[in-house]
């Protein structure tokens, strides 16, 4: 992980370099691809059984994953760094060079396939989650990889010193498309989804809070004590000891969360199952082998599927929400938001103990001639002055006052545990600030916002049942404020007589 994030940490720089020169920029393009490309082919390397095709070749994911989240590595050094990459591994590991060639041309058929293919069809990694992209880029994987595997039977088998066997081609051609699907529902998601710094920052700040909810918890528990279950007990039955444990982190965790468990849970099982069979008849090893990578691959597919059904579920969810309780418009609280969370706060209040010492105070604001700004400049920018003004206020305000659009033109906030003194010097502050930042219409001409505010402070909640005595009382305050000039603020206490 270290390794990988310091990998997108340099090629973010690339992306965003203007210093060095285009040699320059080159050359580290060509070092970045050549030394990911040769650490994740060692690893297929040491994995790979005497005679056999390699359990794990993370180094096409890395190559296209890099290609496809820096589209500035897209260039013809980024070619050469990998076929530098995959030889220099191969090579110091003891492959022969014509062996070396033959494993490098299929390697890079599969990823550059892959990578044109994704641009031909307009495939973008970043909406996985959207409609049916996530299958789409399957299946181009899937085609992708069979091009590979074809390019590798037609080839390597024979060559001096192969490990695939011509009499086996349609095994060969099987376990290397399977394979190679693997190692991209593997690896491919880590790479694409890998957390930037700033998320890794907000994950961070967030951990203490997340970690020990037993609603995040539970799933991971139970990923962990059935993959051991599955390793205790040998036999093919135990690729299904993980399922529900998987859809659960599936619908409770996000896409880059599940894609780590996902590699962890299948490389225990892959090892588990296949770790014995080297030692069996070919065709046997061969059989097993294949129905244990696509029953795995099917596993690891169905929990992705699951990850981003639940995903956008929840994504849909918040959309609607917001909707419901926000003003299209300004984006503050609807009318019906803002007042059910005020009677809320105010039934939440009445029936704490310490509510007699309790202070509210409510603000009712109307924009000042607002039907001047429709008729004189448009109702476009009619709307913009809405939003300005919504912008400043919600600046000016604190955590926790709430702020709704009531209707129109006119606002409502209420200042909670808020004296009379405070609440007044924030309207001050409020028309100040409108003042102070006047709407641009156009590099000529502004419009400076007045409003008029009526404030209704209450100090004793023993005579308030609801909110509606309070709206009243502050609408009182505003038409006072509108009778007497506008750009005013009109206080009534609590104590006052209608």
């Amino acid at each position: 992980m270290q390794v990988l994030k310091h990998l997108v940490a340099m090629t973010t720089f690339i992306r965003s370099s203007r210093m060095i020169s285009p040699f320059s920029l080159m050359m580290l393009r060509l070092a970045i691809i050549a030394i990911a490309i040769f650490l994740g082919a060692l690893i297929g390397i040491w994995s790979r059984p005497s005679s056999f095709l390699a359990f794990f070749w993370p180094a096409n994911a890395l190559l296209l994953g890099l290609l496809l989240r820096f589209p500035s590595l897209q260039r013809i050094e980024s070619i050469f760094g990998a076929i530098i990459g995959f030889f220099a591994a191969d090579l110091m590991t003891g492959s022969n060079f014509q062996l070396t060639a033959g494993l490098t041309f299929a390697n890079l058929v599969n990823v550059l396939l892959a990578l044109f293919l994704m641009r031909f069809f307009r495939l973008h990694y970043k909406q996985y989650n959207q409609g049916l992209t996530f299958f789409y880029i399957l299946i181009l994987i899937a085609i992708s990889s069979a091009m590979g595997a074809l390019v590798a039977i037609c080839t390597i088998p024979y060559l001096p010193h192969s490990f695939m066997n011509a009499d086996y081609l349609f095994y060969e051609f099987i376990l290397w498309w399977t394979g190679e699907m693997q190692n991209m529902v593997l690896f491919l998601p880590l790479i694409l989804t890998f957390p930037t710094s700033r998320q890794f920052q907000r994950f961070y700040s967030s951990i203490g809070a997340k970690l020990f909810k037993w609603a995040n918890i539970i799933p991971l528990i139970l990923v962990i004590l059935s993959t051991i279950l599955a390793a205790i007990f040998n036999g093919p039955g135990t690729l299904t000891f993980p399922i529900a444990a998987l859809i659960w982190a599936a619908l409770r965790y996000n896409f880059f969360s599940l894609a780590v468990i996902n590699a962890i849970v299948y490389l225990v099982l892959f090892y588990n199952l296949n770790h014995f069979y080297p030692n069996l008849p070919l065709e046997q090893y061969l059989s097993t082998t294949l129905s244990t990578r696509i029953g795995l691959l099917m596993l690891m597919i169905s929990s992705m599927t699951v990850c981003l059904v639940s995903t956008n579920r929840r994504f849909l969810f918040r959309e609607l929400r917001f909707l419901v309780e926000h003003d299209s418009l300004t984006k503050t609280m609807s009318r019906h938001h803002f007042m059910q969370s005020a009677q809320h706060l105010l039934d939440k209040t009445q029936n704490a103990s310490t509510h007699k010492s309790h202070q509210l105070t409510l603000l009712m604001i109307d924009i000042d001639h607002f039907k001047k700004i429709n008729d004189h400049h448009g109702h476009q920018i009619g709307d913009l002055a809405l939003r300005h003004f919504a912008q400043i206020t919600q600046s000016t305000l604190r955590n926790g006052d709430l702020f709704g659009r009531i209707g129109g033109e006119e606002f409502a906030i209420l200042l909670d545990q808020t004296s009379s003194a405070q609440a007044e010097l924030i309207a001050l502050q409020l028309q100040q600030a409108l003042m102070q930042h006047p709407l641009a219409i156009n590099a000529q001409q502004s419009i400076s916002i007045q409003l008029s505010i009526g404030l209704f402070h209450v100090e004793n909640l023993d005579d308030i049942y609801h909110l509606d005595h309070l709206i009243h009382r502050a609408d009182q305050a505003l038409y006072q404020a509108k009778r007497e000039g506008r750009n005013r603020i009109c206080i009534i206490q609590q104590s006052e007589s209608y």
